[in-house]
């Protein structure tokens, strides 16, 4: 089996968004990571200039990797210059440290 991993930044006010969207596809497992960064756009109210975002982890098959990475970019869009990006990357292998095994494919769901 092939993992990919789908990261993706976007505005901390849409993550409620993206979550129901990626629930309705059977997407219920990722991680979250509040971040700050500068990109196209930069808060230039803050003495930094960093705009604060989410940082969503999410592990799958790589046959759905792609069809989540659009799920996200749906759901976190709105057209402004700051929302953020979504990369998917390979992931050599992934365990599961409660049982020590290897991810198989019945770990990941998604339906279209």
């Amino acid at each position: 089996m092939k993992i990919q991993k789908v990261t993706a930044i976007f505005d901390e006010f849409r993550l409620k968004d993206v979550e129901d969207a990626l629930i309705k596809h059977g997407v219920r497992d990722f991680t979250l990571h509040p971040v700050r960064g500068r990109g196209r756009y930069f808060d230039s109210f803050n003495k930094n200039h960093l705009v604060k975002h989410i940082q969503m982890d999410i592990y799958a098959r790589s046959e759905q990797a792609n069809d989540i990475a659009q799920v996200v970019v749906e759901a976190a869009h709105v057209s402004a210059d700051s929302e953020g990006l979504v990369c998917i990357l390979p992931v050599n292998d992934l365990f599961w440290i409660h049982d020590k095994c290897s991810a198989t494919d019945s770990d990941f769901q998604f339906h279209p």
